[in-house]
């Protein structure tokens, strides 16, 4: 079978894998050969996607149209925005997405160091070499040697490579190059455009901070992981910007024109970021270290997040367990440059407000929606809770009759203490009581009183009127901190948890 579809497809495989076993070795060269990943995808983007010029004209209106201010933006960069207009009168537009920590070594104009040498520096060794073989064979003729000049030979004799490993043992430091994509215009070296902020609007161009011009020091084309210098590019093209660092934190905006320009990095797309962890170096002496490197891993990634707490803990914010490991990886071995422990990771609980008909179907169906029976260790007493929606008008009620609740507790307290409302201790909260009525507006009503405008109140809510029948007489406590409009509801017969 493996011959014949062999043949088929005229593809030939190494004997070695038609005499393996394991026919999983077989499949993967037989389809690396006849559909290979790298060709399958480009054909499917080809096929697939539409031309870069028609997806652009697709997305970007409701990229400007959401925006800060996408009303007051300029009709000119509107049109050379959608139809990725590329001529020098066009008005420039780059969105700065991430700024990426570079190596000095790694940049183009430093590569040559320790590299292939340069026809120049290769002449230049060649007569060094010369002068120290004729210098040398003059001082064997004449057997005398003069100690200026063996100093001078000594210095002499210290080659380019020596230079180099030099060199290689100072740190190396990191340059931020923005990573960028132009919609409008051709960006060149030594070009000023304006960096608009994330809170930048059209609508107010001139608010502070106001956008401050920047000169674009140098440009790179993106290949993997080398950068190849350029001297413009043109509309449509992601490439690295240099001159940003220190002007750009995460991601921003150029612009040639300030008035009618347009923020894109106002546009929220990114993910929040959802692990924390906290961080501190192993040598206390190191702390300084941290730090910048810390704030030079956020400037280098958009999705990482540092933040120092007042009790002086230093936490570090991803968007997952596997973007972690990568951050601290970089962050010990590139930014830091020192031994970093970490503690475990926490990731944030949250929850989001829904339509009931969205909610996920009850547990228990016979029990119903936020209804739970929890049972003793001893078997011997069980409890049943269950968790409703107050009405919004009875929310609304005792929002505004914080005081009067207050009072009910003061008064409880006082009875089982024994004491009267008048003593020391229950006179000065009466006083905060009453100071907080003052300051809301309204009169401190009694129990009777309280008891028989709430049960109006639960009357008056609309289809839930046999919901809470006994309510009133069956409340426990209010919360939170006993004042908040939350009520817990004795619904046993025993009114085992007490009663107002």
């Amino acid at each position: 079978m493996t011959e014949k579809i062999t043949k088929s497809l005229n593809i030939n495989l190494p004997p070695h894998i038609t005499k393996s076993r394991d026919p999983r070795a077989i499949l993967t060269a037989l389809f690396s050969q006849w559909l290979p990943l790298s060709t399958a995808l480009l054909v499917s983007v080809i096929e697939s996607l539409p031309a870069p010029p028609v997806a652009q004209e697709g997305r970007l209106p409701a990229l400007i149209d959401a925006s800060p201010g996408a009303t007051h933006v300029d009709p000119s960069i509107r049109d050379a925005m959608i139809k990725s207009k590329s001529s020098k009168d066009d008005p420039v537009v780059v969105y700065v997405s991430k700024m990426v920590s570079i190596p000095e070594s790694e940049l183009p104009e430093n590569k040559r160091r320790g590299g292939t040498l340069s026809p120049e520096e290769a002449r230049e060794m060649g007569r060094r070499k010369r002068a120290e073989i004729a210098r040398a064979q003059a001082l064997e003729e004449n057997g005398t040697a003069d100690p200026v000049d063996g100093l001078t030979d000594a210095l002499s004799r210290a080659s380019l490579e020596e230079v180099t490993k030099e060199e290689g043992k100072q740190p190396n430091p990191e340059h931020l190059i923005g990573f960028a994509r132009i919609y409008s215009g051709t960006l060149s070296v030594g070009d000023s455009v304006y960096v608009l902020p994330p809170k930048f609007t059209p609508a107010h161009p001139h608010n502070h901070p106001e956008p401050q011009r920047v000169t674009v020091t140098a440009l790179y084309l993106l290949m993997g992981r080398g950068l190849e210098p350029l001297t413009s590019v043109p509309a449509g093209v992601v490439f690295g910007i240099g001159g940003l660092e220190g002007d750009v934190l995460k991601s921003g905006t150029l612009c040639s024109q300030l008035e009618g320009s347009v923020n894109l990095a106002g546009v929220n797309m990114g993910s929040q970021p959802i692990v924390r962890v906290a961080l501190e170096p192993v040598s206390p002496a190191d702390l300084d270290k941290m730090i910048r490197g810390l704030k030079l891993l956020v400037q280098s990634d958009p999705c990482a997040e540092y933040e120092q707490f007042e009790s002086g803990e230093h936490v570090l914010l991803t968007a997952g367990e596997l973007h972690l490991e990568r951050c601290l990886t970089d962050l010990r071995e590139r930014f830091a440059r020192c031994e970093i422990q970490c503690g475990e990771p926490i990731v944030p609980y949250r929850e989001t407000i829904v339509r009931a008909e969205e909610m996920k179907p009850p547990t228990n169906k016979e029990l119903g929606r936020g209804t739970v029976i929890a049972v003793t260790t001893s078997k011997q007493v069980s409890v049943r809770l269950r968790v409703r929606p107050l009405p919004t008008e009875v929310s609304e009620f005792l929002g505004k009759n914080s005081a009067a609740i207050k009072r009910l507790y003061s008064d409880r307290q006082a009875e089982e203490r024994g004491k009267k409302i008048d003593s020391i201790d229950d006179s000065s909260e009466q006083d905060d009581i009453e100071d907080d009525n003052v300051a809301a507006g309204t009169q401190i009503l009694s129990l009777e009183e309280f008891k028989k405008q709430l049960q109006s109140t639960f009357e008056g809510v609309k289809g839930q009127r046999d919901v809470w029948t006994n309510a009133v007489e069956q409340i426990t406590a209010f919360g939170p901190r006993r004042t908040g409009p939350n009520l817990l509801i004795d619904a046993t017969k025993e009114s085992i948890c007490g009663r107002l």
